[in-house]
């Protein structure tokens, strides 16, 4: 009677062992896969929605993205109405902006020409020359 009582709580102990083991690995193991996703950086982006260049029509806004006809522009608009550096979409503590450069022909939002830097949402359309841009965060 002794010998079984100790051989069925050593299988008992046995289980209560793996089952710990499973769980504590089933959770180490979720939250890897939850680290992994959250580490992942997911920039807000500029689309082109129409002109611009061919085949580059997404453009993640790390810092900032300067538009213009300049070579050094993120993006380079082929447009003789753009400026070589006609505006800029930046990052700050308090959102996205988008900041006309002093180009000659203006950056619209809307139906509106900006003069001061203009505060962007999801969604936001501007326009510069022939080209249209959205913002999506």
């Amino acid at each position: 009677m002794f010998n079984e009582l100790t051989l069925l709580l050593h299988i008992a102990l046995l289980i209560a062992i793996y089952a710990f083991l499973f769980l504590a690995i089933r959770v180490v193991s979720r939250d890897f896969s939850l680290a992994k996703g959250a580490t992942e950086e997911r920039f807000p982006r500029i689309t082109i929605l129409k002109g611009g260049p061919d085949g580059k029509v997404d453009y993640p806004l790390v810092d900032q993205i300067l538009i213009g006809r300049a070579p050094d522009c993120d993006i380079v608009l082929e447009d003789s109405f753009a400026s070589a550096h006609h505006a800029r979409v930046y990052a700050t503590d308090a959102g996205f902006w988008l900041e006309d450069l002093k180009s000659t022909n203006g950056t619209t939002m809307g139906d509106r020409k900006i003069k001061d830097s203009v505060r962007l949402t999801r969604g936001s359309k501007f326009k510069i020359g022939a080209s249209t841009f959205q913002f999506n965060e």
